[in-house]
């Protein structure tokens, strides 16, 4: 598991990452973007509700 004091600001870990599908332990990070559709070749994975409750929590700072 990776060590939460490498962690930058706003970042916080994928706690269900297997049950979203992805491959390996992963870190939601605060990266802003608009993606055209098109360029969207799939989806990797979807997070469980306490992941997307974690990333709620801290996109008010990030933004703020």
């Amino acid at each position: 598991m990776a060590n939460a004091s490498r962690f930058s600001f706003g970042e916080t870990m994928v706690a269900d990452w297997r049950g979203a599908g992805l491959v390996k332990e992963s870190v939601l990070k605060p990266v802003f973007t608009t993606i055209e559709q098109h360029l969207v070749l799939r989806v990797m994975g979807r997070l469980a509700a306490a992941d997307i409750e974690a990333l709620r929590r801290v996109v008010p700072d990030v933004i703020a």
